[in-house]
């Protein structure tokens, strides 16, 4: 199941430094490049949540990814 955009674990994800090696190559890519734009602008989280969630949506092999965090 995938959570809801509110869900926290979204924005401690990208707010977080927390290790993605378990996760695949996509979505460490996808992570690492959030996190990078959430630190230069913090305002833009909620876009950043809703371009994850968005990407998870899409390619089910991220769900489980993000059932890791």
């Amino acid at each position: 199941m995938i959570p809801d955009a509110g869900d926290p674990r979204w924005s401690r994800v990208l707010t977080s430094e927390s290790d993605l090696s378990a996760a695949s190559l996509a979505t460490r890519i996808l992570i690492s490049r959030l996190r990078r734009e959430v630190k230069a602008a913090p305002g833009t989280i909620g876009a950043k949540v809703a371009e994850l969630r968005d990407f998870v949506t899409k390619n089910p092999f991220a769900v489980a990814d993000v059932a890791r965090f």
